[in-house]
């Protein structure tokens, strides 16, 4: 049988991963190697291979024939950003990381591999739906870090190697918080809620769980040479989707919207200076419709969501305690 190489399956979204391939293909564990800088799965007991991994310095493990390979290893903002030189620090191990898994993987006729890339490549959207088409033009480091690393695995794609993009919006799921854990600190503690403008556009996010299933999808219909959006399907703007959380725990908090201009301006003077509060690639859209079109995701690969934004807030809420009877 071939084994699933899991690149950064240590992290968020390779460890939900690798429990559903466990328990719900029946996968054996034995056929499962975890690549990634610690190892978090002898915590919660999986028997699972790991190999000691790091992309930027090109260690990584032997890749045989028909070895299914999920590249998932990432910096990312819920990490602690340097001051200075952030394109850098990302490029390092998300631009060059990438490259140097490329290099390894050509010429042993692998089975597959699968790049989880990120929906911050396309920058403001001009249309929406943002089609997996539409332009690309990152507003940060991060974003520029991971359409270099898309351009690369483009070129190995069109050489023929089986190759499958997936571009997420924010990946939400219990245990990981990021950007919302000053929202439900704030929630819980019956605070007034920021935001950047009055709320009446909508913020797409998507499961964790859901990116599993695309990635599961995706190689069961042969790795598809395509890039795939991944994103719920929006139901509430901002203001409602807030609205109905903050009732939802019994909160006391009140929404208070700011200005966009002056907003965004003062969070871009405390970036400049290293004081961030937000990224550039965060709040420069944040009073901005930004809803990624997955209608080719679906033709594609079968692929829908499962879960809307409005049940991943409470579904995180639950988890984080705050009073939320599910």
């Amino acid at each position: 049988m071939a084994r699933w190489i899991i690149i950064g399956g240590a992290g968020f979204t390779g460890t939900n991963l690798t429990k559903k391939i466990i328990n719900k293909l029946k996968i054996n564990p034995s056929n499962i190697v975890i690549c990634d800088l610690e190892n978090t799965f002898s915590k919660v007991r999986l028997p699972v291979n790991f190999f000691p991994c790091d992309i930027s310095k090109n260690i990584l493990p032997e890749f045989k024939k028909n070895d299914i390979v999920v590249h998932l290893a990432a910096r990312q903002y819920h990490t602690k950003i340097p001051k200075k030189n952030r394109l850098d620090w990302f490029e390092e191990v998300n631009t060059k990381g990438t490259e140097n898994l490329l290099n390894n993987v050509y010429g042993k006729d692998i089975g597959g591999m699968i790049y989880m890339s990120s929906d911050m490549v396309y920058g403001y959207p001009k249309s929406i739906p943002i089609k997996n088409t539409h332009s690309k033009k990152p507003l940060g480091p991060y974003g520029k870090s991971k359409l270099k690393a898309e351009n690369l695995v483009l070129k190995a794609q069109k050489n023929g190697m089986p190759l499958t993009i997936l571009r997420p919006r924010l990946i939400m799921g219990p245990g990981r918080l990021g950007i919302m854990e000053r929202l439900f600190f704030s929630i819980s503690h019956n605070k007034t809620v920021p935001i950047i403008g009055k709320g009446k556009n909508y913020y797409q996010m998507v499961s964790v769980d859901d990116c599993s299933d695309a990635i599961i999808l995706s190689i069961k219909n042969k790795f598809p040479p395509k890039s795939l959006n991944l994103g719920s399907n929006p139901e509430l703007n901002v203001s409602e989707l807030l609205k109905k959380l903050i009732i939802e725990v019994k909160s006391k908090s009140t929404l208070f919207p700011l200005p966009p201009t002056l907003t965004k301006f003062a969070l871009n003077l405390l970036d400049l200076s290293g004081f961030s509060v937000l990224y550039p690639e965060q709040f420069k859209i944040a009073d901005k419709n930004y809803i990624v079109d997955i209608s080719d995701t679906y033709s594609t690969i079968k692929w829908k969501p499962k879960y809307s934004d409005c049940l991943l807030y409470t579904s995180d809420a639950a988890d984080e305690g705050l009073g939320v009877d599910l």
